[in-house]
């Protein structure tokens, strides 16, 4: 951004604009005065018919010269960051302008004021370890870098103490929640245990910057290190002023020489009218708005209509009516289709809301047909690609065309159900990939079972659900699925091998009781018999006794009644005498 902005700024309300700020010295006086003299200056100046305004793509650092009304707020960051503190948190609303403020405020200024030093800029996404490896890679050898991709708490110490030598670092983690939405808990803990580690070293040559949005600010509640970043270090972004809305509306054009037709800035901060995270939508309208006019061939006469506007169908309108002109005219219906195949796959749902999912480039190009739509719509600003080849990923522009575009809006409430399922099956499926990196073992604690395998297995069966989910055979989350698979079918064959041994034992102990119960039959019958045969055999010997007993009372009683036998008697006695008395 230029040190001073001269004076004269139109800001198409018949007033003049911003006088005299500097962006190097770090102070900004914005003051507004009524002239009709405003206009014929901004028109003397050269006509630049290239759009000085971004649309749906975020602010660069090489932007700074676009990047206005937010002036204040870059002084107040700069008085934290460097003077006072070495670790900047900053919340905000999504659409708020965060990473704008940071990459086209902040950074540049800091350029100015702080000397040079390294930016390191990079977003978490599903390994901020990775993340920051290519970011490193940019600025240091393959090989150097490759420090960064240690999953460890003392990883940022490491790379620190390894390559920042004498240099001064800008450490920028940009979307920051997504360490909580797209990480692995795994490498989440780890990441926000090696930032802390980083940050408490204290070390002034090294600043870091976070940018997060505000409604996920509870994550914190896991990690009482972040409680306390935030209570030292955080502020929240606030809604633009009305005088900030005129500056970012009419300043870009004044730049380029061009105005705004009287009143319409007023009806476009109207029409705006703070909506929370409509600051995208907003440029985005700008954009249109100029880009219409250049293609009627109306900037010659150096005014923005507020007929135009109109036609654009405003601030709430423009970006509906413009995607629906892409989807519409630029698609026939089958690429229609895909494009939806593709918008599904760069969605997803967190807490109940629509968010874009960065994804690999590469898994849209397996047919020349989708490849075609991909490149259609990222022509046409739609998605956005970043990186190349290897390592190129795509999503969608801003997560204001989830919320504005009416066919998105209306697909996503239709495929809620699937787009929550996919959320959570590719949440799993990392979890599970990185855990088993560190211990295979471990890693099937994660697999899916009981309720949810069964639902994603009936998904895949389903031809509306296949698509979306289970397109890419060799994808990690099929990869999972069929980990789960075999998983399931090797505890079931566990289970059934268990149930059969026990089947076997139960049978064996059956067997064994049933001998056990005959052997103890055929004792107790033995015994019986036993038993019987010795009572037989008492009751014989007491039968024969009791004849015995009975033959000598009659040998007795003989003796008395016929005393004349003596003989005869004595010697029956001594014969029954020396007989056994047996049966």
């Amino acid at each position: 951004m230029n040190n001073e902005v001269e004076a004269n700024v139109n800001i198409g309300r018949d007033v003049q604009g911003v006088s005299a700020y500097s962006i190097s010295g770090g102070t900004f006086a914005q003051y507004f005065i009524s002239t009709s003299e405003a206009e014929e200056s901004i028109h003397h100046r050269p006509l630049i018919q290239v759009s000085p305004y971004l649309g749906l793509s975020k602010f660069e650092t090489a932007d700074k010269d676009k990047f206005f009304g937010r002036e204040g707020w870059i002084t107040k960051l700069s008085d934290r960051l460097p003077k006072k503190d070495n670790v900047l948190l900053l919340l905000g609303a999504s659409g708020s302008g965060k990473s704008s403020l940071i990459n086209a405020g902040l950074i540049p200024h800091l350029k100015d004021n702080w000397g040079s030093f390294l930016n390191l800029t990079f977003r978490p996404d599903k390994n901020p370890f990775e993340s920051l490896y290519y970011c490193l890679a940019s600025h240091y050898t393959q090989s150097q870098a490759e420090i960064a991709r240690t999953i460890a708490e003392n990883t940022l110490i490491k790379v620190f103490q390894s390559l920042k030598q004498d240099a001064r670092w800008l450490i920028f983690v940009d979307q920051f929640e997504e360490v909580f939405t797209t990480t692995p808990k795994l490498e989440c803990d780890k990441f926000v245990a090696s930032l802390v580690q980083l940050i408490n070293q204290q070390d002034s040559s090294v600043k870091i910057v976070l940018t997060m949005r505000a409604d996920f600010l509870d994550k914190f509640s896991s990690y009482s290190e972040l409680g306390h970043i935030h209570d030292c270090y955080s502020c929240i972004l606030t809604n633009m002023s009305e005088k900030e809305l005129q500056l970012a509306i009419a300043e870009p054009a004044a730049r380029n020489g061009v105005t705004f037709e009287k009143g319409l800035v007023d009806q476009i901060i109207k029409d705006f009218d703070q909506q929370s995270g409509c600051l995208p939508l907003l440029e985005y309208t700008l954009n249109l708005l100029w880009e219409e006019e250049k293609r009627k061939d109306n900037l010659k006469e150096r005014v923005l209509k507020t007929k135009t506007y109109e036609q654009l169908g405003g601030v709430s309108g423009a970006l509906n009516q413009q995607a629906n002109k892409i989807y519409n005219k630029e698609l026939n219906a089958q690429e229609r289709e895909a494009a939806k195949e593709i918008f599904l796959e760069l969605v997803g749902i967190v807490e109940k809301q629509p968010v874009s999912r960065r994804t690999d480039k590469s898994q849209f190009l397996e047919t020349r047909d989708k490849e075609s739509v991909l490149n259609k719509l990222i022509e046409n600003r739609l998605l956005v690609s970043t990186g190349e080849k290897q390592i190129a990923t795509v999503e969608v522009a801003h997560e204001q065309l989830l919320r504005s575009w009416q066919v998105l809006k209306d697909l996503i409430k239709d495929k809620e159900d699937i787009i929550v399922f996919k959320s959570r099956l590719t949440t799993d499926a990392n979890q599970w990939n990185e855990i088993r990196k560190q211990d295979e073992q471990k890693a099937n604690d994660e697999l899916w079972s009981g309720l949810k395998l069964e639902q994603v297995l009936k998904y895949r069966k389903d031809p509306k659900f296949h698509q979306i989910l289970f397109a890419k055979p060799e994808s990690l989350e099929n990869q999972f699925i069929e980990a789960s698979v075999a998983r399931r079918d090797f505890l079931r064959q566990q289970e059934d091998e268990r149930k059969q041994r026990e089947l076997e034992t139960a049978k064996k102990v059956a067997q064994e009781a049933e001998v056990r119960r005959k052997a103890e039959a055929q004792a107790r019958q033995a015994a019986e018999q036993r038993a019987q045969e010795a009572e037989a055999r008492l009751k014989a010997e007491a039968e024969a006794h009791k004849q015995a007993v009975q033959r000598r009372m009659l040998i007795t009683y003989g003796f008395t009644l016929f005393p004349s036998l003596v003989a005869a008697a004595v010697i029956a006695f001594r014969i029954l005498l020396t007989t056994p008395c047996t049966p």
